[in-house]
């Protein structure tokens, strides 16, 4: 019985360290669903030879189907749960050379090699990100984001039934 109530108090330790981490990122762990996923890839136009970054890749399924494309994918997460979890998920894919994944706050982190940038944030979150990536990134590169609109970037494709954008940095004459 005792086993039993140990195992119960480290779920509620972990479930409420999950949370706090969402709670101080900003973003909450919402997986994309299968479809918003397949759109997301379709609108990037993902091929071998691109890099492709996803900002809080959460569980790495982005990650494996930019890969499976022939993209170099690389996942910023930081959450260290699901951080191992998308470790593990891309070290059992087949494309596990083409993928990192990078325990760190997407703020901090360098993408002036990324061709196409996924994420799937939270709206108050978007203008500050606009503003960031346009100074981050080099013009040309591709924006795709699950259900939130940026407020200024030209949208260049939209999958309206999974609620798909897909920006393009423009140029910065």
């Amino acid at each position: 019985m005792a086993i039993f109530f140990l195992i119960v108090q480290l779920g509620f330790l972990f479930l409420i360290i999950f949370m706090t981490l969402a709670f101080l990122t900003g973003a909450p762990y919402v997986p994309s669903s299968p479809k918003a996923a397949s759109a997301m890839i379709r609108l990037a136009k993902c091929r071998r030879g691109m890099t492709v970054y996803d900002l809080g890749s959460g569980d790495g399924k982005l990650l494996i189907l930019a890969a499976a494309t022939g993209a170099r994918a690389v996942g910023i997460e930081i959450n260290p749960y699901l951080l191992v979890y998308s470790l593990i998920r891309a070290w059992l894919s087949p494309y596990r050379r083409q993928i990192r994944v990078i325990w760190r706050s997407f703020w901090s982190c360098r993408l002036t090699d990324a061709d196409i940038v996924f994420l799937y944030l939270v709206p108050w979150r978007m203008e500050r990100l606009e503003k960031h990536l346009i100074k981050k990134l080099k013009p040309g590169t591709v924006i795709v984001s699950n259900s939130f609109m940026f407020p200024t970037i030209p949208k260049i494709a939209a999958d309206a039934e999974n609620h798909i954008y897909a920006y393009r940095i423009p140029d910065s004459s």
